[in-house]
């Protein structure tokens, strides 16, 4: 059987990739064709707008992870990382690069059969943009799980992320895909990260957790989303939301050993 299954990981990944730079080069395609989307700002499934209004960080206490029915509600608490200057200086993991006018990153980090997606992830100034329209509020995909390859936002587990202009931080939270419907970060799930600094994330079957020193966010699966193992895979970074990056941008990514996902 671990034969069978990395030979099937090594040939999907092969087609995936095929799929993958097809979707590269096909870039004028209609932004619906995202993981996320045509919007990533507004949705029926969320009680506000982005758009409409600044979302700030609701900082919580570190914990064990929550139980799949139910979620963490915010703590108060000004502690910053102890390891803060030390990320700033050296971040972990591999840089990611989306180029100019484009969604999609390199390199490619699609792993078939995936069950969960964890690691660290660092925003560097490089990561900065101000698209000066309102898609500023729209979300990007850090990294995630989905289950239909050619339309990747169908159902999809994901972290999301966008840069605030005006706190000049980083937004981090869950995301899910439910029949193609976007479930996005509501304000009390979004963690701010400075520039330079490290946070983590766990993503699987049962919900994401999202964590930046003390302040964790829990978003467990929604109802309507119906993993399926043998079509799941680790989709790529993604820009977007509606505009394309506006200038080329990189971040570091850790995951975890693409056989820990299976």
């Amino acid at each position: 059987m671990p034969g069978v299954r990395l030979t099937g990981v090594l040939g999907g990944l092969a087609v995936g990739f095929g799929i993958w730079l097809a979707m590269g080069i096909a870039s004028a395609q209609p932004a619906s064709a995202a993981p996320a989307g045509s919007s990533d700002s507004t949705s029926a499934h969320t009680a506000t707008s982005a758009r409409d209004h600044k979302t700030t960080a609701v900082r919580r206490s570190a914990a064990p992870r929550a139980a799949p029915s139910t979620t963490k509600r915010p703590v108060a608490t000004a502690r910053q990382p102890a390891a803060a200057a030390s990320s700033a200086r050296n971040p972990i993991g591999h840089r990611i690069v989306i180029f100019k006018n484009t969604h999609l990153a390199l390199p490619p980090q699609m792993v078939f059969f995936a069950k969960r997606v964890a690691g660290t992830a660092t925003f560097t100034e490089n990561s900065v943009y101000d698209l000066q329209t309102v898609d500023q509020y729209d979300w990007n995909k850090l990294t995630g799980i989905s289950f239909t390859l050619l339309r990747p936002d169908t159902d999809a587990i994901m972290v999301a992320w966008r840069y605030n202009v005006t706190t000049q931080m980083f937004e981090v939270g869950p995301y899910y895909n439910v029949d193609t419907a976007r479930i996005m970060p509501t304000d009390s799930e979004i963690i701010s990260v400075p520039v330079g600094q490290q946070f983590s994330f766990d993503a699987d079957y049962r919900g994401i957790t999202v964590q930046y020193g003390d302040t964790l966010v829990y978003k467990p699966i929604p109802e309507g989303l119906h993993p399926n193992q043998l079509c799941a895979f680790r989709i790529n970074s993604w820009f977007g939301g509606t505009s394309r990056a506006p200038k080329n941008i990189s971040f570091y990514l850790d995951l975890k050993p693409w056989w820990t996902e299976l």
